[in-house]
């Protein structure tokens, strides 16, 4: 076996996830660079750069899949593998943004995949999972399955596809309600092994995919975007207050939960505060808590990153 193939065969299957943050870390940087800071040529500078990596990392999970499809299937057995498996189509998504900027409208076909992949999984995943269902094999990973679609609703402005980024909006928004507490109970009645313990770090994201996804999606409301921007610190504090012993932990794949959680909590402060911005509710002034929190999020991306190459070169090293 050559050593491309080694890397394919000891690749886990979580750095979807990574590849999901680092896609959207690069969108959201254009974004912030861009109408924010003015500076479009750093913006672009870094979106091409987050974009090439997560496009690397997409086409090797790609081969991944064709090279060792017995490796895809066994995870699928797998209620965490199987749930993370989300960010995958997620990633597709937002790859479909960067190939609208070379390839124009054709790439809308891509951000399809992606919609009708994720809407696979959820049928997938509700038969094999929720048929005899067992509080033991629910984690948080759960809410990238049946919340994470909402990422169409974020993306759907890109290429004038509104209604069915509203479609998956309230999809993610009614999942949420009765998964929320079922992952409350369980994570406070029966231990997360500490394998999945980062996954801890995914309750931060629902309520700030719901929030870009609406402010994406529909004529936003002022109070409804601040009681969300209130509803999701609350959360992200509470996730924080987590989140030094989680980094203590050894390395596990599960370390992808570091990254797009806080990245799209980012994205929804930007989008939330421009919102309010732009409708005069507060000033220029509240940027500086999305650049805060971008920083954040890129500094806990690149780290995971950085974890996931010397893991993947230990594992080759040694087969």
């Amino acid at each position: 076996m050559n050593t491309f193939k080694k890397v394919l065969s000891v690749l886990p299957l979580p750095v979807s996830g990574v590849m999901l943050a680092i896609a959207s870390l690069g969108i959201l940087l254009m974004q912030f660079f861009g109408p924010i800071l003015n500076m479009p040529y750093a913006g672009f500078v870094l979106q091409f750069m987050f974009g090439a990596v997560s496009a690397v990392l997409w086409v090797m999970l790609i081969l991944k899949a064709v090279l060792f499809p017995a490796q895809i299937s066994s995870a699928l057995h797998d209620p965490i593998l199987a749930s993370v498996a989300g960010t995958f189509p997620m990633a597709t998504m937002a790859l479909s943004v960067y190939l609208a900027e070379i390839v124009g409208d054709s790439a809308v076909y891509l951000w399809y995949a992606g919609v009708v992949l994720h809407a696979v999984l959820i049928v997938f995943f509700s038969i094999r999972f929720l048929k005899e269902p067992k509080l033991s094999q629910v984690f948080p990973s759960w809410l990238v399955v049946y919340v994470g679609i909402v990422l169409a609703s974020i993306t759907a402005p890109y290429f004038n596809q509104i209604p069915i980024g509203q479609i998956c909006f309230w999809f993610g928004l009614a999942a949420l309600v009765p998964l929320l507490p079922a992952l409350l109970i369980r994570c406070t009645q029966i231990p997360i092994p500490e394998p999945a313990k980062p996954l801890v770090c995914i309750f931060a994201a629902p309520i700030s995919i719901i929030l870009a996804g609406y402010v994406q999606s529909f004529s936003s409301n002022g109070g409804i975007v601040s009681a969300l921007l209130l509803a999701e610190t609350f959360v992200l504090v509470l996730v924080l207050l987590q989140l030094p012993k989680l980094l203590k932990l050894p390395f596990y794949p599960s370390y992808a939960a570091f990254t797009f959680p806080f990245v799209v909590t980012a994205t929804a402060y930007l989008f939330g505060i421009q919102s309010l911005v732009e409708a005069g509710f507060i000033s220029v002034v509240w940027y500086v808590v999305p650049a805060v929190v971008i920083l954040f999020a890129a500094v806990l991306v690149v780290y995971v990153f950085v974890r996931y190459v010397r893991e993947v070169c230990k594992a080759v090293s040694i087969s």
